[in-house]
């Protein structure tokens, strides 16, 4: 029997804080490594953050490809897997960690493909944040996009995102939506700016 397409997003619940960022990008690592190594998922239907062996290694001196945030999209998915891969990963983990509320959207599809629109809304493109930032990954998208475009964007955003990490020593929080969040200590976001423009061409 033919899987349904489908395109779901996860959206950690979080104050944008420096600290709810970094956890949330840890828990979410984890989640999506718990997703591939015990449940079958593919990289291919991780569409948002990029990630791929290497960026869910944990490994050390990986910390410039370990870049993860608050929210997540991902392709033929279920929604009640997901619901059953948090309570997996983080129930045990309450008294460690807070555990943020979440919310599970499943996009409307036509003809396969989701608007960049819906998209954008679902990162809260028009928020405005209180932490510096840089890159803005719905820029990068726009029309109708099929779930191989997101992940193509998807890794173009990703490799700006290690670019910055390197250029800015390592002051690179996480991702809050589709933005890059910089530690007050970062003093080149004119230079991340210009990466973002080299990378993606946004």
């Amino acid at each position: 029997m033919e899987t349904k397409e489908s395109i779901t997003g996860l959206r950690f619940i979080a104050e944008p804080t420096q600290e709810n960022v970094a956890q949330c990008s840890e828990q979410s690592a984890k989640l999506l490594r718990t997703l591939v190594e015990r449940h079958n998922i593919t990289y291919n239907q991780i569409l948002y953050p990029y990630a791929d062996a290497l960026s869910l290694s944990g490994a050390a001196g990986t910390q410039s490809t370990r870049i993860f945030g608050t929210h997540i999209l991902l392709r033929n998915v279920p929604k009640e897997l997901i619901d059953n891969v948090m309570h997996e990963c983080f129930t045990e983990e309450k008294s460690q960690i807070p555990v943020f509320r979440r919310e599970i959207v499943e996009f409307p599809l036509t003809d396969g493909m989701v608007k960049s629109s819906d998209i954008a809304e679902f990162l809260g493109v028009k928020q405005e944040l209180p932490l510096p930032w840089a890159g803005e990954f719905a820029g990068m998208l726009g029309g109708w996009l099929p779930h191989w475009r997101i992940r193509e964007c998807a890794r173009f955003f990703a490799s700006f995102s290690e670019m910055s990490y390197r250029r800015a020593k390592g002051e690179i929080v996480g991702l809050y939506g589709g933005r890059l969040i910089l530690t007050p200590e970062c003093n080149c976001p004119d230079d991340l700016a210009a990466i973002f423009t080299q990378k993606t061409g946004a």
